[in-house]
Formats: C-alpha cells, sequence, structure tokens
C-alpha cells in the first residue's frame, strides 16, 4: 500500500474517532501530524556541490551546482539532463557562484526559472526559460548586490501566493552593509517576478524587505503565509528567525541574543556554531526542517501557536556529513543535498530522497479524552516501515 494511501486512511480514521462522543467532563484536546525523516535513498550521486533545488510540476527538479555553474534536471527516479552552464557566472572559489534556483508559480504558462548567481559585477537574480532540456532567453532582473568569497545569501523562495520573489543576501564580510538601506548587502529583498520593486515595500523605493542580516541561506512560508530564514552566526550563535517586514535582525552589533539588540527583533531559536551552520530551510506541516553544514544534522523544530520553535529532533547526524539544502517535494518528502566543498575534491556529493511519514504519535488523543479501554492513547501506525535507529531511516540526534 503507498504512503499516500496509509495517510489517506489515517485521516478517515482521525475523523472517525474524533467524531466518537466524549464521556461526560473528558474532550478530546488535539489532533496532530508529526512529520518524521525516514528511508533514505540516492536520487543522484557524483555532483558538485549542489546548492539549490526547485520542483517542476512534473515532479522533477532543477538543480543548481554552485561551482560548476551549472543547471541539471533531475527526475525522482534518478534520471539526470545536463540544462548547460549559467551564462555570466563566476566564483573566486569561496561561497560565490550560481546559487538558488526556483520556478515560477505560472510555469505551466511561462515555463521561467528564476537564478540567483554571483557575475563579474557582483550578485545578480537572472530569469531563463526551460524549453525542452535547455534553457533560453536569460534575462537580468535585478542587480547591484555586492559580491565576496564568503556571505553572498543566495536563497530564492516565491510567497505562497505566487506574487512576490523572496530573495536573500549576505552582508560580503563587510559588517556594516547589513545596517545600511542604501544597500542589498546582508538584507532580505521583496521583488515582483520581473525584477521590479513593489510600492508596498517597507522602505519605499527599496528592495530591502529586512536587514541586519550577516548571511541568510535558508527561507520558508508557514501556513499563515509568514517567512522563516536561517541564518549564519559569527563566532557564537546561528540562528532562525521569523521575518517581520521592515524589521531589523541586529547584526553586526547583535548576534543570537548577545550584544547589543535594543530594537532589533530576537531569533526564535539559536544554537552554537558548532552544532549548526544552518543552511537550508524548508516547511512542511508547520514543522521547520533546516539543513547544517558544521553541524552535519538536519533539525526539525515545530512552529507553535506563539509561535516559538519547540519540540526540537535532530536526524541524520554525522551521517551524510556536510548537508546544505532541503526542499519539500510537492507530495512532502524532502530531497537534501550534500556539501563537501570542504574537501577539495569537486563532483562527490549527492542529493537524497528522504521518506517522511506521519509520526507513531500521528493523532495523539490524551489518556484523559476518552473512557479508559475506549481509544487508546497513542494510535500507532502498522510495523511495516523502517524503524529507528537504522541510518537509512534517520534518528533523533
Amino acid at each position: 500500500m503507498t504512503r499516500n494511501a496509509l495517510r489517506a486512511i489515517a485521516a478517515v480514521t482521525a475523523l472517525v474517532v474524533l467524531s466518537a462522543p466524549a464521556a461526560a467532563g473528558r474532550q478530546h484536546t488535539g489532533l496532530f501530524r508529526v512529520p518524521v525523516p525516514g528511508e533514505v535513498r540516492a536520487i543522484a550521486e557524483d555532483v558538485d556541490m549542489p546548492w539549490g533545488i526547485a520542483f517542476l510540476p512534473d515532479g522533477s527538479a532543477l538543480m543548481t551546482e554552485r561551482d560548476a555553474m551549472t543547471v541539471r534536471r533531475l527526475t525522482p527516479s534518478g534520471g539526470r539532463t545536463d540544462l548547460g552552464r549559467v551564462p555570466g557566472a563566476e566564483g573566486t572559489g569561496g561561497e560565490d557562484g550560481v546559487l538558488g534556483i526556483e520556478v515560477s508559480p505560472d510555469f505551466d504558462h511561462d515555463h521561467h526559472v528564476f537564478v540567483y548567481l554571483t557575475a563579474a559585477d557582483g550578485n545578480r537574480l537572472v530569469r531563463a526559460t526551460l524549453e525542452g532540456e535547455s534553457l533560453t532567453g536569460w534575462t537580468t532582473l535585478f542587480s547591484g548586490v555586492p559580491r565576496g568569497r564568503y556571505h553572498n545569501g543566495g536563497r530564492l523562495r516565491f510567497s505562497p501566493d505566487g506574487r512576490h520573489l523572496f530573495v536573500s543576501t549576505g552582508d560580503v564580510q563587510i559588517d556594516a552593509y547589513a545596517q545600511d538601506l542604501d544597500n542589498n548587502a546582508g538584507k532580505i529583498l521583496r521583488l515582483y517576478a520581473d525584477g521590479s520593486i513593489p510600492e508596498d515595500n517597507p522602505f519605499p523605493g527599496k528592495a530591502v524587505w529586512s536587514y541586519g542580516h550577516r548571511n541568510v541561506q535558508g527561507l520558508g512560508f508557514d501556513s499563515a503565509g509568514r517567512l522563516w530564514a536561517s541564518e549564519f552566526g559569527n563566532a557564537d550563535h546561528d540562528e532562525v528567525n521569523l521575518i517581520e517586514p521592515g524589521g531589523n535582525f541586529g547584526w553586526p552589533a547583535c548576534q543570537g541574543t548577545t550584544g547589543d539588540c535594543a530594537g532589533t527583533v530576537l531569533p526564535k531559536r539559536t544554537w552554537s556554531t558548532s552544532a549548526a551552520s544552518p543552511s537550508g530551510l524548508t516547511i512542511v506541516d508547520d514543522h521547520v526542517f533546516v539543513a547544517t553544514l558544521v553541524g552535519q544534522r538536519l533539525y526539525r523544530l515545530r512552529i507553535d501557536p506563539l509561535s516559538n520553535l519547540v519540540d526540537e529532533r535532530a536526524f541524520f547526524q554525522g551521517w551524510y556529513g556536510r548537508l546544505r539544502t532541503v526542499e519539500a517535494t510537492p507530495d512532502g518528502d524532502l530531497w537534501l543535498a550534500t556539501s563537501s566543498d570542504k574537501d577539495g575534491t569537486p563532483g562527490n556529493d549527492r542529493v537524497l530522497h528522504v521518506a517522511v511519514h506521519p509520526d507513531d504519535d500521528w493523532f495523539r488523543l490524551p489518556a484523559t479524552g476518552f473512557p479508559v479501554g475506549t481509544v487508546p492513547a497513542v494510535h500507532r501506525r502498522g510495523s511495516g516501515r523502517c524503524a529507528h535507529p537504522r541510518p537509512e531511516c534517520g534518528s533523533g540526534g
């Protein structure tokens, strides 16, 4: 039986259970779905620094290779098509090159693909049209973002309504840029899909949506349409932030919750830099997944009703090395990209498919919710899935 069928059966079962009459004074208190990473298999091996992943309507994905400066098309079964080198892209052997990628919300009609890259005169947002097995008509939509050997940001994410494209940029190791509203480095930018600046941005005439960032490499939207971002700290704290339009996120005076943080937006979660270096971020059922480089693990955190990040759990710690990117597939699984850029060997990274299952505690019926013996406290799925803590299944911490 397929996983989607199991999900459907579980949903129907939950509705039946929740419609059952409760005993007097004993009310049901909630239904939870907790996405749990499960079986892992390789989709692509021998790839060179996969950085951005964006899914097409047919379920295949476009993947950028940062240092090779190429775009490839990957299918879930492992098929690979080379779509060519991105024109005008160049790097310095650092963290620049071909970075984030997004697919147009109206792809079925316009076939547009968006890429964030490093060029000779700075970082820029470009657009191409996917025609068959080629990307054509490359056009620069937005430029004027400083480039550097390090801290280039680079993640792209369309808003849930498809109207705005968000772009993360880094401070390119010039701290003062992050607080300078006339400079696009160290920011999260908000643009229309044609590269123009929305008139309702918080700073008139500017692409800046939020500022005071050191190096944001992860962006994702929750079910309420709110933007979350993962950010590399300096020596003390890495961060996950809930982005506020016009918000100052503190860098360089404030790092995490230390330093001069008056008047800044504080992070929702911090880690020591030895436990994280958070890059990619994606959200599944209001659970934030963060891929980490130094931490070599995939974090999962739940967004609670007060907008806090709780119930943290780590998966795959040390099993696949440095993890750059995590993206949710259209059906709620994950693709995870490794990042072996520190070993000096090109072409030795992987893109992994991670099956996501409802947790064993998917719908938890509190012991006080029903008469004893009527409904079990926890409804467990059958035993037909891979059991923790085997590496191919994932495990906590």
